[in-house]
């Protein structure tokens, strides 16, 4: 699979210089962790020369935009399998705005709780400065967000690793996709598909339940003119299909679901020999989504040490076995 070279995903946005930059821990400038010699595979901006550029002009010191931070009200639009919901709620429409962009989530967490309860949730649609999102009642944290029928939340955002591989998605333009999205993957797959429709490209998409136990995307998807394939589950019948797909045509492959789909996905391309870009759906653990706590840190197959809620690096890197 063709390689995407490691970047921030912070870069070039008002959230750089950051938090990592300002402790000399910056993941793409070397000399900001230490280092004599730059090697930062230029992307048309300095850090280094952001960041003492904003301490001599605003003569403040350092300083780090915050993310946005607001406190709402959500509804509940669709109630699922196993404690699985779709909810909605209204933002500011800076906030609104700033989420349109491709692989876009957000913090959740209750107003009154300490800031560690928070969780990451993909953005699932935008609209009318209102936000969709699915959450799995998994733990702690995401169960705090139904207590006691308290339906006010604080959302925090914007945040942008939401997909490995996201420039194959911004930048490809009249190909021949392929979608696989099982289970609660269902949700981020939708505005990739949107962003990829809106793109010019044709989009085949095999859905799979999963622990939802419907296709909840299914008609929004033919909607937009995608050819969906439905199938009963996708370790049995939707890798059969995906095989028999890539061997003609394809220009890209996205995996939205949990990671052992992601490796069944590289599994499959490398036994056909097809070498296509992948994108896939980031299901790292995170946090604090600053690169700060380690939570996302992972060891990719060349050694490197990612913080996988800043770097964006191709799927076969991070997911391949």
């Amino acid at each position: 699979m063709r390689n995407i070279h490691l970047r921030c995903i912070d870069l070039n946005s008002k959230y750089c210089p950051c938090l990592l930059a300002q402790t000399n821990n910056c993941v793409f400038c070397s000399q900001l962790r230490g280092e004599n010699t730059c090697d930062c595979n230029w992307c048309g901006v300095c850090v280094l020369y952001e960041k003492f550029w904003q301490t001599a002009v605003e003569g403040q010191g350092e300083k780090v935009l915050s993310r946005l931070e607001e406190e709402t009200e959500y509804t509940i639009v669709k109630a699922m399998a196993d404690h699985m919901y779709i909810l909605e709620f209204p933002v500011s429409a800076l906030l609104a705005e700033q989420l349109q962009k491709t692989g876009s989530f957000v913090f959740l967490r209750k107003p009154d709780d300490p800031q560690f309860c928070q969780f990451p949730v993909g953005i699932m649609d935008v609209t009318a400065n209102k936000i969709k999102v699915a959450i799995e009642v998994v733990g702690p944290k995401s169960g705090r967000i139904f207590w006691k029928g308290n339906r006010r939340l604080t959302v925090k955002g914007p945040y942008y690793n939401g997909v490995f591989g996201q420039p194959w998605i911004e930048n490809l333009t009249g190909g021949r996709v392929l979608v696989v999205a099982g289970g609660i993957g269902q949700a981020p797959a939708l505005p990739l598909v949107k962003k990829l429709v809106e793109n010019k490209n044709q989009v085949i998409a095999i859905l799979a339940p999963g622990k939802v136990k419907t296709l909840f995307i299914e008609e929004e998807l033919r909607q937009l003119g995608v050819t969906v394939e439905p199938v009963r589950s996708m370790r049995q019948n939707g890798m059969k299909r995906l095989e028999e797909t890539i061997r003609g045509k394809i220009d890209l492959v996205v995996s939205a679901g949990p990671d052992e789909q992601h490796q069944a996905v590289i599994a499959a391309m490398q036994a056909a020999g097809i070498n296509i870009p992948m994108a896939a759906t980031n299901n790292a653990t995170m946090c604090c989504g600053e690169g700060i706590c380690g939570s996302c840190e992972k060891e990719s197959k060349n050694g490197e040490k990612l913080k996988l809620c800043k770097v964006q690096s191709d799927v076969e890197s991070v997911l391949g076995e």
